[in-house]
Parts: structure tokens; C-alpha cells; sequence
């Protein structure tokens, strides 16, 4: 992605603050309880829909951390971009809108 070109509160900047990279961190351990509990089922009672809630929960949770974490630092003033090591933050960059993303923590936490 482009992100240098992004347009605020566009669909683009909140993929980029949701950071996609981390959901896989929410999504494996789900994953690797869901197959545990396919093996001990053997297969016959296993339900799918539990994990299927799970791992949406889960990644929306992901999503959720991610988008509080952006707020807070901007308002703390901890993403300096000049000293900041890993991913660009949406609020400090402009991409999103401090009251749009108390908006989007909102969404994602209830």
C-alpha cells in the first residue's frame, strides 16, 4: 500500500490502523484450540461455529487493542514520527481523525 497517499477516514486508512500484520496474532492461538478440539472430537461433534465466533472475536478484539493503542499514543504524544520504530499510527499521520477513531473503538468494542 501507497501511504503516502491517503485520504482521511478513508476506507485505506483504517485498514492501515486496524494493521493487519498483528491479526495473526489474535487468530493462531484460536486456530490451534480449534484443531485440538477437532482431534479430541474426532471429528463427529465437533461444532465449527464456536471457533468460528471465537476467531472473529478474537480478530475484532485485535482490531480493537490496535485502534486504542493508536488513540492513546497520539494523545500522549508518543508517536513522534521522527523517533518512532515499527508501523506509521493513523491518528498522528492524519489518516484518521481523533473523533473518528474514538468512534471506531467504540464500534469494535461493543
Amino acid at each position: 500500500m501507497d501511504e503516502n497517499k491517503i485520504e482521511t477516514n478513508s476506507p485505506k486508512s483504517w485498514l492501515l490502523a486496524a494493521r493487519p500484520k498483528t491479526l495473526t496474532g489474535a487468530a493462531v492461538p484460536v486456530m490451534i484450540g480449534a484443531a485440538l478440539a477437532l482431534k479430541d472430537a474426532g471429528g463427529a461433534s465437533f461444532q465449527p461455529m464456536p471457533a468460528i465466533l471465537c476467531l472473529l472475536f478474537a480478530l475484532v478484539m485485535q482490531i480493537d487493542a490496535n485502534f486504542v493503542n493508536d488513540y492513546f499514543d497520539y494523545k500522549r504524544g508518543n508517536d513522534d514520527p521522527a523517533t518512532r520504530l515499527g508501523p506509521r499510527r493513523a491518528c498522528t499521520e492524519g489518516w484518521i481523525t481523533p473523533h473518528a477513531m474514538r468512534l471506531g473503538i467504540a464500534a469494535t468494542t461493543l
